[in-house]
């Protein structure tokens, strides 16, 4: 039996909090391997475009400009 195989039998038999705790850790573990991968040395302003066209990172930046957004809203109605 492979680690795939075996890690798909363990993941059967484990209670569905602990499948969700290996499925945020491998998905975090693939993120972090994606951008390792970048290529630090070459050109930075086609790295930066790189990832500003990820879709990840792009949801990412707008759930913080939403809060951000909120925020400068609520400071706006408290004067």
């Amino acid at each position: 039996m492979n680690e795939k195989e075996q890690l798909i039998k363990e993941i059967e038999q484990a209670p569905d909090f602990l499948v969700k705790e290996v499925l945020d850790f491998l998905l975090f573990t693939k993120s972090r391997a994606k951008y390792s991968k970048l290529d630090f040395n070459g050109d930075l302003a086609t790295q930066l475009r790189k990832m500003a066209e990820d879709r990840e990172i792009k949801a990412e930046m707008n759930a913080i400009n939403q809060e951000f957004l909120s925020t400068e809203m609520d400071g706006l109605t408290e004067t």
